[in-house]
């Protein structure tokens, strides 16, 4: 597999030092723009984040990077892991009803089968969602917006448990972490509430907060990776592989980079769209 350092972008040696202004004016676009179903690419730089260490990914990477974990899953001859994921949307959606939840002195009235968040564990918020209670495990994307931080939180449905998976670990930052992960913890169990499919021998859901863990033992970054760690934790456990304790940052990013850019080349040359990518198709004609 070739090294996405090989490809042949055009640099402005003159700005290497700034990581905004890789290339040359004009250069950076593509053009017409990589679909990649839940977003499209239109800039080189896209790719150039993702491959270099030591840059922050942004919510379209993680956003693009989880859709296909969720397709690999969804439409596997034999998933190993029953799970889907949320995306970044679901984690500011959730976040802001905690806010307004906290702020009212938890008012239950804001829980409603109307809220937004219902339609994700439906499955049906999300290109390849799945309904959360045919999974196992459910994947949540988290920014903390005050550390400029990504970390990964992943819901074990039968434990009743959030798992935290935090790549720059200390006492000051796993407490912020954990904070974090409130909002899925307070706020789950009741819109679990609305579901019958979560109740037990017809027994109603506990509405108690799900338990946050730390997931100990995790590789460390030692610069901006936090993404890049995200989505490799996802993807080991997704794979059931235990997540090594030296972790190559380089080797995962140029990995992804790669990966993406010769798929969206060959949707791009042979005219391949995914059936849930595909544009919707119009009512049928009335031939008659």
């Amino acid at each position: 597999m070739p090294s996405v350092h090989e490809w042949d972008y055009i640099y402005d040696q003159k700005n290497l030092h700034d990581k905004e202004k890789v290339y040359l004016k004009g250069k950076d676009k593509i053009v017409p723009p990589f679909r990649f179903g839940v977003e499209d690419v239109a800039t080189k730089m896209w790719f150039h984040k993702l491959a270099y260490p030591g840059q922050c990914l942004t919510n379209s990477h993680l956003d693009i990077i989880f859709y296909y974990l969720r397709k690999k899953g969804k439409y596997a001859k034999e998933p190993k892991v029953k799970f889907t994921t949320t995306d970044c949307l679901f984690f500011k959606t959730i976040h802001a009803l905690y806010e307004k939840f906290i702020a009212q002195k938890k008012n239950l009235s804001l829980i409603t089968a109307q809220h937004a968040i219902v339609d994700y564990i439906r499955g049906r918020k999300m290109l390849c969602g799945s309904p959360w209670h045919l999974c196992d495990h459910v994947f949540f994307i988290i920014h903390m917006e005050t550390e400029s931080h990504w970390i990964l939180g992943r819901l074990n449905i039968e434990e009743r448990r959030v798992y935290m998976y935090n790549s720059l670990s200390t006492a000051m930052k796993d407490s912020a972490a954990i904070k974090a992960c409130q909002p899925f913890a307070v706020l789950l169990p009741h819109f679990f509430a609305l579901f019958d499919e979560f109740k037990k021998e017809n027994k109603p859901v506990c509405l108690d907060p799900f338990e946050v863990v730390k997931v100990d033992g995790l590789p460390q970054q030692t610069s901006n990776d936090c993404g890049c760690f995200v989505a490799s934790f996802a993807e080991y456990f997704i794979d059931m592989k235990p997540i090594p304790p030296i972790f190559d940052v380089e080797k995962h990013r140029d990995r992804l980079a790669v990966l993406f850019y010769k798929y969206a080349r060959m949707k791009e040359v042979e005219f391949i769209d995914s059936e849930d990518e595909a544009p919707p198709k119009g009512p049928k004609k009335n031939l008659s």
